[in-house]
């Protein structure tokens, strides 16, 4: 999906007029896919979320044989991998909208991703490969959660928030 955005986005003669027509003729609104982009923590979940509801469209522009887009077509397991992605994503894109985070709430915010990560990791309703890839997101959190032990500003503001919360329960 990220390859199909990118060409539609940059083939501005063939590619994205045959978009258009796509959409058109689906009586869909013509826009453009989002694209995922490294610095956006969320476009990920902003790509999965239109290309799942602009399937057929997506569907039209890669079986066309004559776009040259056919290696990115996506099979029906494909399609359902992508859809349980973005139900995953979309916990982290609420969770991390919901209120600012600051550095006395990343353990906290960590640990509650890690309890939905170790959920989706043995939910049996998530297809393999969803599985494999939130073993790998478990792993990199993991590595992040042992740099904090190494951080002072990190220790440091874990102690003011302690302190605080002390004085508050007290």
């Amino acid at each position: 999906l990220r390859k199909v955005a990118f060409k539609l986005i940059n083939s501005t003669t063939i590619l994205l007029p045959a978009w258009h027509e796509a959409l058109h003729s689906l009586d869909m609104p013509v826009t453009l896919m989002p694209r995922d982009v490294a610095t956006r923590w969320n476009s990920t979940f902003d790509m999965l979320k239109y290309a799942l509801e602009h399937r057929k469209a997506v569907d039209v522009v890669t079986q066309c044989r004559d776009l040259g887009l056919r290696e990115f077509e996506l099979t029906d397991e494909e399609w359902e991998i992508a859809g349980q992605l973005r139900g995953i994503l979309k916990d982290a894109t609420l969770f991390f909208s919901c209120s600012t985070p600051n550095l006395a709430t990343v353990i906290p915010a960590m640990d509650l991703i890690n309890n939905k990560l170790t959920s989706y990791l043995h939910d049996h309703k998530y297809l393999p490969a969803i599985r494999a890839a939130v073993r790998l997101a478990k792993k990199t959190l993991n590595r992040y959660y042992e740099l904090t032990d190494t951080s002072e500003v990190y220790r440091i503001a874990m102690s003011e928030f302690f302190c605080m919360m002390y004085s508050v329960n007290h």
